[in-house]
Protein backbone atom coordinates (compact mmCIF):
# COMPACT_ATOMS: atom_id res chain seq x y z
CA UNK A 1 0.00 0.00 0.00
CA UNK A 2 1.16 4.00 -0.39
CA UNK A 3 4.51 4.22 1.53
CA UNK A 4 4.51 7.44 4.17
CA UNK A 5 5.94 10.62 3.00
CA UNK A 6 9.48 10.33 4.99
CA UNK A 7 9.57 7.09 3.06
CA UNK A 8 8.97 8.35 -0.27
CA UNK A 9 11.86 10.68 -0.42
CA UNK A 10 14.38 7.74 -0.11
CA UNK A 11 13.37 6.08 -3.52
CA UNK A 12 15.65 6.16 -5.93
CA UNK A 13 14.75 6.10 -9.51
CA UNK A 14 15.60 2.36 -11.53
CA UNK A 15 19.00 2.29 -13.24
CA UNK A 16 18.69 3.36 -16.87
CA UNK A 17 20.10 1.77 -19.87
CA UNK A 18 20.31 3.49 -23.17
CA UNK A 19 20.03 1.96 -26.81
CA UNK A 20 18.32 -1.78 -27.64
CA UNK A 21 19.59 -2.98 -24.05
CA UNK A 22 16.80 -0.11 -22.71
CA UNK A 23 14.15 -2.71 -24.58
CA UNK A 24 15.13 -6.15 -23.60
CA UNK A 25 13.50 -8.17 -20.84
CA UNK A 26 15.86 -10.85 -20.02
CA UNK A 27 15.38 -12.56 -16.97
CA UNK A 28 11.91 -11.30 -16.83
CA UNK A 29 8.54 -13.17 -15.80
CA UNK A 30 5.84 -12.54 -18.43
CA UNK A 31 2.29 -13.58 -18.01
CA UNK A 32 -0.23 -12.79 -20.93
CA UNK A 33 -4.00 -13.60 -20.22
CA UNK A 34 -5.70 -14.93 -23.52
CA UNK A 35 -2.04 -15.49 -24.64
CA UNK A 36 -3.65 -18.03 -27.42
CA UNK A 37 -5.82 -15.46 -29.14
CA UNK A 38 -4.88 -13.54 -32.57
CA UNK A 39 -3.35 -10.55 -30.40
CA UNK A 40 -2.39 -12.27 -27.42
CA UNK A 41 -0.27 -15.05 -28.99
CA UNK A 42 0.97 -11.55 -31.08
CA UNK A 43 2.51 -10.11 -28.12
CA UNK A 44 3.62 -13.39 -26.49
CA UNK A 45 5.83 -13.52 -29.67
CA UNK A 46 7.12 -9.98 -28.85
CA UNK A 47 7.82 -10.49 -25.08
CA UNK A 48 9.75 -13.27 -25.83
CA UNK A 49 12.08 -12.14 -28.45
CA UNK A 50 12.77 -9.95 -26.55
CA UNK A 51 13.90 -12.21 -23.53
CA UNK A 52 11.16 -12.78 -21.21
CA UNK A 53 9.78 -15.94 -20.13
CA UNK A 54 6.08 -15.92 -21.30
CA UNK A 55 3.38 -18.18 -19.48
CA UNK A 56 0.50 -17.92 -21.87
CA UNK A 57 -3.08 -18.27 -19.69
CA UNK A 58 -6.07 -19.43 -21.83
CA UNK A 59 -9.08 -21.32 -21.34
CA UNK A 60 -8.34 -24.21 -23.97
CA UNK A 61 -4.76 -25.37 -24.61
CA UNK A 62 -5.54 -25.48 -28.82
CA UNK A 63 -2.13 -24.21 -30.29
CA UNK A 64 -0.05 -24.08 -27.43
CA UNK A 65 2.36 -26.94 -28.99
CA UNK A 66 3.32 -25.02 -32.02
CA UNK A 67 3.05 -21.14 -29.84
CA UNK A 68 5.35 -22.97 -26.88
CA UNK A 69 8.00 -23.93 -29.76
CA UNK A 70 8.28 -20.02 -31.14
CA UNK A 71 8.65 -18.69 -27.68
CA UNK A 72 10.79 -20.79 -26.31
CA UNK A 73 12.94 -19.30 -22.87
CA UNK A 74 11.04 -22.08 -20.83
CA UNK A 75 7.52 -20.67 -21.76
CA UNK A 76 4.41 -22.30 -19.40
CA UNK A 77 0.83 -22.62 -20.10
CA UNK A 78 -1.41 -22.30 -17.37
CA UNK A 79 -4.86 -23.84 -18.04
CA UNK A 80 -7.28 -21.13 -16.64
CA UNK A 81 -10.50 -18.77 -17.26
CA UNK A 82 -9.56 -15.40 -16.20
CA UNK A 83 -13.21 -14.70 -17.14
CA UNK A 84 -14.23 -15.43 -13.96
CA UNK A 85 -13.83 -12.84 -11.53
CA UNK A 86 -13.78 -15.19 -7.93
CA UNK A 87 -11.07 -17.19 -9.44
CA UNK A 88 -8.75 -14.59 -10.61
CA UNK A 89 -6.99 -14.07 -7.24
CA UNK A 90 -5.84 -17.64 -6.92
CA UNK A 91 -5.10 -17.50 -10.75
CA UNK A 92 -2.74 -15.08 -10.42
CA UNK A 93 -1.51 -16.05 -7.12
CA UNK A 94 -0.87 -19.66 -8.29
CA UNK A 95 1.02 -18.01 -11.31
CA UNK A 96 3.37 -15.95 -8.77
CA UNK A 97 4.32 -19.31 -7.16
CA UNK A 98 5.19 -21.54 -10.41
CA UNK A 99 6.98 -18.29 -11.50
CA UNK A 100 8.62 -17.26 -8.77
CA UNK A 101 7.80 -14.02 -9.11
CA UNK A 102 5.76 -12.33 -11.50
CA UNK A 103 7.88 -9.06 -13.68
CA UNK A 104 5.08 -8.50 -16.22
CA UNK A 105 1.65 -8.59 -16.66
CA UNK A 106 -0.44 -8.42 -19.78
CA UNK A 107 -4.11 -8.15 -19.83
CA UNK A 108 -5.25 -9.52 -23.23
CA UNK A 109 -8.17 -11.76 -22.98
CA UNK A 110 -11.46 -11.14 -24.58
CA UNK A 111 -14.21 -13.52 -23.41
CA UNK A 112 -17.83 -12.73 -24.50
CA UNK A 113 -21.40 -13.94 -24.46
CA UNK A 114 -23.02 -15.46 -27.16
CA UNK A 115 -25.04 -12.88 -27.88
CA UNK A 116 -22.07 -10.35 -28.68
CA UNK A 117 -21.83 -7.75 -31.47
CA UNK A 118 -26.00 -7.06 -31.32
CA UNK A 119 -27.46 -3.77 -31.48
CA UNK A 120 -28.52 -1.76 -28.90
CA UNK A 121 -31.63 -2.13 -29.41
CA UNK A 122 -31.39 -5.91 -29.10
CA UNK A 123 -29.01 -5.73 -25.89
CA UNK A 124 -30.15 -6.95 -22.32
CA UNK A 125 -29.30 -6.09 -19.10
CA UNK A 126 -28.36 -9.21 -18.62
CA UNK A 127 -25.80 -9.32 -21.12
CA UNK A 128 -24.73 -5.91 -20.21
CA UNK A 129 -23.91 -7.48 -16.45
CA UNK A 130 -22.19 -10.72 -18.15
CA UNK A 131 -20.03 -8.99 -20.55
CA UNK A 132 -19.28 -6.42 -17.78
CA UNK A 133 -17.88 -8.79 -15.56
CA UNK A 134 -15.93 -10.99 -17.68
CA UNK A 135 -14.05 -8.27 -19.70
CA UNK A 136 -14.01 -5.37 -17.38
CA UNK A 137 -13.95 -6.47 -13.52
CA UNK A 138 -12.14 -9.51 -14.25
CA UNK A 139 -9.67 -7.59 -16.30
CA UNK A 140 -9.31 -4.97 -13.40
CA UNK A 141 -9.01 -7.40 -10.51
CA UNK A 142 -6.31 -9.53 -12.16
CA UNK A 143 -4.25 -6.09 -12.81
CA UNK A 144 -4.50 -5.21 -9.22
CA UNK A 145 -4.02 -8.61 -7.93
CA UNK A 146 -0.54 -8.54 -10.19
CA UNK A 147 0.53 -4.82 -9.00
CA UNK A 148 -0.29 -5.40 -5.65
CA UNK A 149 2.51 -9.36 -5.62
CA UNK A 150 4.74 -6.86 -7.54
CA UNK A 151 4.53 -4.11 -5.33
CA UNK A 152 6.03 -6.37 -2.80
CA UNK A 153 8.99 -7.31 -4.59
CA UNK A 154 9.77 -3.70 -5.65
CA UNK A 155 8.15 -3.21 -8.84
CA UNK A 156 6.88 -4.39 -12.29
CA UNK A 157 4.97 -3.50 -15.38
CA UNK A 158 0.80 -4.17 -16.62
CA UNK A 159 -0.36 -3.63 -19.74
CA UNK A 160 -3.92 -3.54 -20.10
CA UNK A 161 -5.49 -4.12 -23.59
CA UNK A 162 -8.39 -1.66 -24.11
CA UNK A 163 -9.52 0.32 -27.27
CA UNK A 164 -10.30 3.08 -29.25
CA UNK A 165 -13.48 2.79 -28.48
CA UNK A 166 -12.65 3.36 -25.21
CA UNK A 167 -11.35 6.54 -25.92
CA UNK A 168 -13.08 8.13 -28.70
CA UNK A 169 -16.99 7.32 -29.87
CA UNK A 170 -17.46 4.32 -32.50
CA UNK A 171 -17.64 5.56 -36.45
CA UNK A 172 -21.11 3.79 -37.41
CA UNK A 173 -20.10 4.60 -40.95
CA UNK A 174 -17.27 1.94 -41.17
CA UNK A 175 -20.12 -1.11 -40.65
CA UNK A 176 -22.62 0.18 -42.89
CA UNK A 177 -23.55 -2.69 -45.48
CA UNK A 178 -21.63 -5.35 -43.46
CA UNK A 179 -24.20 -6.71 -40.95
CA UNK A 180 -22.05 -5.92 -38.42
CA UNK A 181 -21.80 -3.49 -35.35
CA UNK A 182 -19.86 -2.68 -32.01
CA UNK A 183 -22.00 -3.32 -29.12
CA UNK A 184 -22.36 -0.97 -26.65
CA UNK A 185 -20.79 -2.82 -23.18
CA UNK A 186 -17.67 -2.35 -25.22
CA UNK A 187 -17.02 0.96 -25.27
CA UNK A 188 -18.32 1.30 -21.38
CA UNK A 189 -15.89 -2.20 -20.80
CA UNK A 190 -12.94 -0.12 -22.50
CA UNK A 191 -13.28 2.36 -21.56
CA UNK A 192 -13.59 1.47 -17.32
CA UNK A 193 -10.37 -0.24 -18.14
CA UNK A 194 -8.83 2.76 -19.09
CA UNK A 195 -9.97 4.49 -15.87
CA UNK A 196 -8.64 1.86 -13.68
CA UNK A 197 -5.69 1.78 -15.35
CA UNK A 198 -5.09 5.15 -14.09
CA UNK A 199 -6.05 4.52 -10.80
CA UNK A 200 -3.87 1.70 -10.36
CA UNK A 201 -0.95 3.34 -11.68
CA UNK A 202 -1.29 6.42 -8.81
CA UNK A 203 -2.35 4.18 -6.39
CA UNK A 204 0.85 1.52 -7.24
CA UNK A 205 3.78 4.34 -9.48
CA UNK A 206 5.47 5.01 -5.54
CA UNK A 207 6.04 1.21 -5.00
CA UNK A 208 7.74 1.13 -8.67
CA UNK A 209 4.76 -0.88 -10.41
CA UNK A 210 3.72 0.94 -13.80
CA UNK A 211 -0.04 0.29 -15.05
CA UNK A 212 0.00 1.79 -18.82
CA UNK A 213 -2.79 0.64 -21.24
CA UNK A 214 -2.79 -0.08 -24.87
CA UNK A 215 -5.74 0.85 -27.44
CA UNK A 216 -5.90 -0.91 -30.17
CA UNK A 217 -7.64 0.08 -33.57
CA UNK A 218 -9.18 -2.53 -35.37
CA UNK A 219 -6.83 -5.57 -36.21
CA UNK A 220 -7.23 -7.40 -39.76
CA UNK A 221 -8.93 -10.67 -38.85
CA UNK A 222 -10.64 -11.86 -42.04
CA UNK A 223 -13.46 -9.30 -41.88
CA UNK A 224 -15.91 -8.28 -44.51
CA UNK A 225 -14.03 -7.01 -47.55
CA UNK A 226 -16.71 -3.96 -47.58
CA UNK A 227 -15.85 -3.42 -43.74
CA UNK A 228 -11.80 -3.59 -44.32
CA UNK A 229 -12.09 -1.32 -47.08
CA UNK A 230 -14.40 1.20 -45.15
CA UNK A 231 -11.96 0.91 -41.96
CA UNK A 232 -8.75 1.41 -43.90
CA UNK A 233 -10.77 4.54 -45.47
CA UNK A 234 -11.32 6.48 -42.09
CA UNK A 235 -7.59 5.97 -41.09
CA UNK A 236 -4.51 7.76 -41.64
CA UNK A 237 -2.75 4.82 -42.49
CA UNK A 238 -5.20 3.89 -44.78
CA UNK A 239 -5.42 0.35 -43.43
CA UNK A 240 -6.06 -2.04 -40.32
CA UNK A 241 -3.64 -3.11 -38.01
CA UNK A 242 -1.92 -6.71 -38.35
CA UNK A 243 -1.91 -8.50 -34.82
CA UNK A 244 1.98 -8.60 -34.64
CA UNK A 245 2.04 -4.71 -34.59
CA UNK A 246 0.75 -4.58 -31.35
CA UNK A 247 3.57 -6.81 -29.82
CA UNK A 248 6.69 -4.18 -30.28
CA UNK A 249 4.39 -1.46 -28.04
CA UNK A 250 3.52 -3.70 -25.69
CA UNK A 251 7.10 -4.83 -25.23
CA UNK A 252 8.05 -0.92 -24.94
CA UNK A 253 5.70 -0.79 -22.02
CA UNK A 254 6.99 -3.98 -20.15
CA UNK A 255 10.92 -2.65 -20.63
CA UNK A 256 13.09 -0.11 -19.02
CA UNK A 257 12.99 2.00 -22.09
CA UNK A 258 9.73 3.08 -20.74
CA UNK A 259 10.54 3.52 -17.06
CA UNK A 260 9.31 6.82 -16.41
CA UNK A 261 5.46 5.77 -18.38
CA UNK A 262 2.58 5.27 -15.81
CA UNK A 263 -0.74 5.90 -16.26
CA UNK A 264 -0.53 6.53 -19.93
CA UNK A 265 -3.19 5.53 -22.75
CA UNK A 266 -1.00 5.00 -25.99
CA UNK A 267 -2.81 4.85 -29.37
CA UNK A 268 -1.82 1.97 -31.53
CA UNK A 269 -4.38 2.69 -34.12
CA UNK A 270 -3.28 3.95 -37.51
CA UNK A 271 -4.05 7.58 -36.66
CA UNK A 272 -7.85 6.93 -36.32
CA UNK A 273 -8.07 8.81 -32.71
CA UNK A 274 -5.70 11.68 -34.46
CA UNK A 275 -8.38 12.75 -37.40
Amino acid sequence: MPKSKSSLTKMKPPKSRSGEAAFRLDGMNAVVTGGLGRIGAAISRSLAAAGARVAVVDKSSKGWPALARELGHGAVFESADISVADAVPDIVASLDRRLGGISIWVNCAYPRTADWGVAPERDSPKSWRRNVEMQMVATCIAADHAAQRMAKRGGGSIINTASIYGVVGPDFSVYDGTGMTTPAAYSAIKGGIIGHTRYLASYYGRQGVRVNVICPGGVAAGQPKRFVTQYARRTALGRMAKAEELGPPTVFLASAASSYVTGAVLMVDGGWTAI
